[in-house]
């Protein structure tokens, strides 16, 4: 991926679908917000909790979460686990198998689990909050010692990535969470910021990155720029 970024600073043409054009910045990389080596195999933040095995369906307004029969709450899920509805895998634009989705099939609303019934149903603790998904999705996790993690996310500027030609090759991202964004978690709280992904237009993760923990609140405005040598 970085390679083909990278790629621009030479003569050719350049495929526009591999841009850098939305980050992530979330709840995620490490236990009370202390940076983490990355791991090299990364999908997607860590805020969005871990993708788990099979398909399911939410329902706004229901307690029951619904498996297409082959999920595994039973073994992979726990009463007071927290669960949500992961990235849309199929369907216009393509998405990479590799890819966390794309803007707009995300979500952030969380359910506790009150009760595990097999492995394709589960009970809610309250009934689900979120948006109804139309199509089935991979179940994400969240421990009940983590909490429903948040996530933040927004679409580059293309003034955001520049492109140096100098050796060794430069690309730098600058991510901005303004002053009036961000600033309630689904709890009603302020979230915690530790984490930063960058993905490109299939949703491919680009670049993977933690940090001192910084607190979200209104007024204040997050500027993170992230340097990639190549």
């Amino acid at each position: 991926m970085l390679a083909r970024i990278f790629s621009r600073d030479l003569a050719g043409v350049w495929d526009a679908h591999k841009e850098i054009v939305r980050f992530k910045i979330g709840e995620g990389g490490g236990s009370g917000g202390s940076p983490i080596t990355p791991d090299p195999t990364f999908i997607d933040v860590q805020g969005e909790g871990e993708q788990k095995t099979g398909l399911c369906s939410f329902s706004n307004g229901v307690a029951a979460v619904t498996g297409d029969g082959s999920c595994s709450f039973t073994t992979e899920f726990a009463v007071n686990d927290w669960i949500k509805p992961g990235a849309r895998t199929t369907g216009a634009p393509s998405v990479s198998p590799y890819a966390p989705g794309y803007p707009g099939t995300e979500y952030d609303e969380w359910g506790q689990i009150q009760s595990i019934t097999d492995n394709n149903n589960l009970v809610l603790t309250a009934p689900y909050a979120g948006a109804s998904t139309p199509e089935d999705r991979p179940p994400m996790k969240a421990t009940a010692a983590q909490g429903p993690l948040f996530v933040f996310r927004k679409v580059l500027n293309p003034a955001d990535v520049i492109f140096f030609g100098a050796l060794p090759a430069i690309t730098e991202v600058t991510t901005l969470v303004a002053a009036a964004e961000a600033n309630l978690d689904q709890l009603g709280g302020s979230p915690d910021f530790y984490e930063i992904g960058g993905f490109d237009e299939d949703g491919v993760m680009v670049f993977y990155c933690t940090f001192d923990v910084q607190t979200k609140v209104v007024g204040v405005q997050l500027v993170t720029i992230i340097q990639l040598v190549f």
